[in-house]
């Protein structure tokens, strides 16, 4: 048996050093990415407001309660918003609508997923099973997704506001080497892969 572990070629790879040298390099480039943080902000904020109606399902009403609901979905929110702040020394106006874009869509996704599939039907099957609207279940499902939906909100109306001023700027400022148009004008495929180039 150990014979055939010490010839398995699979087991052989992970013992090299160069292995682990490789999965470092793209674990890290994964995480670093400026679309892995839109994608987790929104995450987050979902989890957020999950996390605060399973807290509040069986407790009175607080607004303390709420507040820290609140504050959690809007700070996984600011940690969406990071591409679009800060995009990279190297990034274009392009690149900015391109990070722009990809935190509307996912955090519209969010908003609009929740209240669908989770909310809405939440509500529903509490009014068929004739929970009293007063009750904690109640005031859990509705809070926490509004929570959700006020943070999402405002996300994307700064991220909004955010982008234009950033994308202004990025025209303004001269483009990379070899490049004759303005800031907008360069190729932004290796911007999002390359992480955070030096912020």
């Amino acid at each position: 048996m150990f014979d055939g572990i010490r010839r398995n070629p699979w087991l052989k790879e992970i013992t090299q050093r160069w292995f682990w040298e490789y999965a470092f390099e793209v674990v890290s480039g994964v995480l670093w990415s400026r679309s892995t943080w839109v994608l987790l902000g929104n995450a987050g904020t979902f989890l957020s407001a999950l996390a605060g109606a399973v807290y509040l399902w069986s407790r009175p009403f607080s607004w303390a309660a709420y507040g820290v609901v609140q504050l959690a979905c809007l700070f996984s929110q600011a940690v969406a918003m990071i591409p679009v702040v800060w995009p990279g020394r190297t990034a274009t106006a392009r690149d900015v609508g391109e990070f722009a874009d990809s935190h509307q869509g996912l955090t519209v996704a969010t908003v609009c997923g929740s209240w669908i599939f989770g909310v809405c039907p939440g509500l529903f099957l509490l009014t068929f099973f004739g929970v009293d609207v007063d009750s904690p279940p109640w005031s859990a499902v509705f809070l926490s997704g509004t929570a959700l939906m006020l943070a999402c909100i405002a996300g994307l109306i700064t991220a909004t506001a955010i982008a234009d001023k950033v994308k202004e700027t990025r025209r303004e400022a001269p483009g990379p080497e070899g490049v004759s148009g303005p800031g907008d004008s360069g190729d932004s495929a290796a911007v999002d892969s390359g992480g955070f180039d030096g912020d």
